[in-house]
Order: structure tokens, then C-alpha cells, then sequence
């Protein structure tokens, strides 16, 4: 049960709120367009939710964009405000699957106090864990393009390795 402990937990909208107030002075702003989508695990939307991230690939101006998966794999990227979508550019994606959720407290059946679980809640089974390589911003072999138009919809495709 090792998989439990990886990125379960991840700050990720502590760093979203990180790096979209680096670059928030309004005045130098690279326009942004909305993009959104779905990842999909070997032909099916992703379990249990999680973070993406966009990580330019090359020189390019304007922030990275960030976003939460949610539980069907449909995500929707923000780069200076939420929802917002991301600058146009060549991305290297990384992708981080919640897999448990935080321990709960448990109404005993006897009427006693209740008690907090001492493990978290594993919400992924391994056989729908993706493999830890997408969360990797050096590794990852996932590349997306995001253009300059009013929407972008980009399907994510992820496999075992």
C-alpha cells in the first residue's frame, strides 16, 4: 500500500495561488484563452481527480497554467484568475492523481465517542493508479499545444509504461 502516500495530499492550490500572484500586476499580462478538458487513463476519464500543470517548453512569456482534475478527468486551466484558461504555447503537461482521501471520524456502533481512522481512505485502486512518470516535470512525455483561439479542448491521453 505505498501508493497511498504519494502525492495524496499535495499543496497544489497553495502553489497555483503561488505563481498566479508572481505575475498579476495587470498591466503585462500575455493574454490568455480557455482551455479545458478531459485525461483519460487507458481509454477511460481518470479516477479519483488531482492537479495538472502546464510547464513551458522553450522561451515564452506570460505564467504557467494550473488546474484541478476533478473526479470524471474534466479539468479547466487557470493562469491569472480562475478559469481564466492558459497563455498559447508549447506545454510539457504533469499530472497528479489523488488516489486517498483524509481520514474520517467513525460513529461507533456502541454510542461511545467517536474515533478519527489512523489510515487515510484509498479512493484509487493500484489497477487505475497512473504510473508516477506524468508527475514528472523533467519525464513527463506528455506535450500539449494550447493556440491562440477562444477555446481549446484538449483529450489527455495516459498509459501504462
Amino acid at each position: 500500500m505505498n501508493s497511498i502516500k504519494r502525492f495524496d495530499f499535495f499543496p497544489f492550490p497553495v502553489l497555483l495561488g503561488f505563481l498566479l500572484m508572481l505575475g498579476c500586476d495587470g498591466n503585462n499580462q500575455v493574454p490568455t484563452y480557455v482551455t479545458t478538458g478531459v485525461v483519460h487513463f487507458e481509454g477511460k476519464p481518470m479516477k479519483g481527480g488531482g492537479a495538472i500543470s502546464f510547464v513551458p517548453v522553450g522561451k515564452q512569456t506570460g505564467m504557467p497554467a494550473g488546474g484541478s482534475i476533478a473526479e470524471d478527468g474534466t479539468f479547466v486551466m487557470s493562469t491569472y484568475g480562475e478559469g481564466d484558461g492558459s497563455v498559447p504555447g508549447k506545454f510539457r503537461v504533469t499530472i497528479m492523481q489523488t488516489t486517498a482521501a483524509e481520514p474520517t471520524m467513525t460513529q461507533n456502533e456502541d454510542g461511545s465517542e467517536p474515533t478519527m481512522a489512523t489510515e487515510p481512505t484509498v479512493t484509487v485502486r493500484p489497477e487505475d493508479t497512473i504510473p508516477l512518470t506524468y508527475a514528472d516535470p523533467l519525464n513527463t512525455p506528455l506535450e500539449v499545444e494550447v493556440m491562440a483561439q477562444e477555446n481549446n479542448e484538449l483529450t489527455i491521453e495516459l498509459k501504462r509504461q
